[in-house]
């Protein structure tokens, strides 16, 4: 058997010793900067302060005795001299209205039985309004307007009894119409000794007092500070059965650091989202702003929409926005910057890194929104979707990476 030469065995131990060396580099270098990549992809935020702070309304509240039947729904506008809810004296009267209003109804159905018997379009016109009805309940149930839904609840039922009726003979029906007027009749008498509560001025229907009418008014907000906000206490009226709130506009006061409110003044209008109660933003523009006391100071924001929908409301956690930002969400770690000194990305792209200029939008915890740098194009542009590279060792473009 031939033997190898000295030479030879030299030459592959060096060979050997050169694979390995090279592999340790690069096994080096992978655990010492192992390469990592994460796509990039569209997103958005919200530069937000969290705010602790009370609804106040122009509202007085209004007293009566006995049982209350309420002919208002919340938040339903009131004209002046309206009557807002009826007093009965006795007991059982809500028992009484109940049944009063199921014979109205019924006379409702027997008037429209006999004039489908005399008219035979009317059951066309009134099968037309039934399907309306359905519609436009739909419609409210998927907007979430649950109030104007409980309305076209009552239209509808009411259409559809009238709607069903049995009868064959227009003197049948005229008897059980005069029979069930009776009836109306007696079940009114029987309420006798009513006592109207009526609106002096036009202004927004409220089932709920908390003792707060005359605690929390427009006319104290010029004089608010942080203390007197924090001390409010409710003035006791267990007498009080609801309240109507003059005017559209209602303001919520906010006690915030002093830092804070100067970051504020950048905007003089501020969007604000309620924690519960009302479901949509609300750009509400800066009334006023209180001396400072002990680093915290009032804002009072106002508005005049959705006074129906925060009627019920008092004390509220609101968050205000101050900012939003769009852009392409990055890591943090991944912005760099080139040999030339501009700000971007390195993008894996095949093997090979290739810098993206970019501009940041927004810097967040562990994030940052950036979009394409001005005068960037074609493959330079930073899109949703490219493999940015988050860890590496040195790099540079066009540097291979793989």
């Amino acid at each position: 058997m031939k033997q190898s030469s000295p030479l030879f065995r030299v030459l592959s131990i060096a060979v050997v010793i050169g694979v390995l060396a090279f592999f340790g580099v690069q096994l080096s270098q992978y655990f010492s900067n192992p390469l990592s990549t994460t796509l990039v992809y569209a997103a958005s935020t919200e530069d937000a302060l969290v705010a602790e702070g009370w609804i106040v309304r122009d509202e007085e509240s209004f007293h009566t005795e006995g049982t209350l039947i309420h002919h208002f729904r919340e938040g339903e506008k009131v004209g002046m001299g309206q009557t807002l809810a009826t007093a009965y004296g006795s007991a059982g009267a809500l028992e009484t209205v109940g049944e009063l209003e199921e014979k109205e109804l019924q006379l409702e159905q027997l008037e429209f039985a006999l004039t489908s018997y005399l008219d035979t379009d009317a059951a066309l016109k009134l099968d037309s309004s039934i399907m309306e009805s359905l519609l436009l309940l739909r419609s409210d149930l998927a907007d979430g307007d649950y109030a104007t839904a409980s309305e076209n609840i009552s239209q509808l039922k009411s259409d559809i009894l009238k709607r069903d009726h049995p009868y064959s003979d227009a003197a049948q029906i005229q008897e059980e119409i005069s029979a069930v007027k009776k009836e109306i009749s007696s079940l009114r008498n029987s309420l006798s000794g009513a006592k109207a509560v009526r609106a002096d001025e036009p202004g927004t229907y409220s089932a709920m007092c908390d003792g707060y009418e005359t605690v929390l008014t427009p006319k104290l907000l010029a004089e608010l500070t942080p203390s007197m906000l924090s001390s409010l206490l409710p003035k006791e009226d267990d007498a009080a059965v609801g309240k109507l709130i003059y005017g559209s506009t209602w303001y919520f006061a906010a006690v915030l650091e002093e830092e804070t409110v100067s970051r504020l003044y950048e905007d003089g209008n501020i969007t604000v989202r309620f924690s519960k109660g009302l479901q949509q933003e609300v750009v509400m523009p800066i009334l006023s702003v209180s001396q400072a006391e002990n680093g915290k100071q009032v804002v009072v924001f106002s508005s005049d929409e959705y006074l129906a929908q925060i009627t019920t409301l008092r004390r509220q956690s609101a968050t205000l926005i101050l900012d939003e930002y769009s852009g392409l969400r990055i890591p943090a770690n991944a912005l760099r910057m080139n040999q030339d000194g501009q700000t971007g990305v390195y993008c894996l792209v095949g093997h090979n890194a290739e810098f993206k200029p970019v501009d940041v939008v927004y810097r967040g915890e562990g994030y940052t929104l950036v979009r394409p740098s001005e005068g960037s194009t074609g493959g330079d542009v930073l899109r949703s979707g490219d493999e940015v590279i988050v860890t590496a060792g040195e790099l540079f473009d066009g540097k291979v990476v793989l």
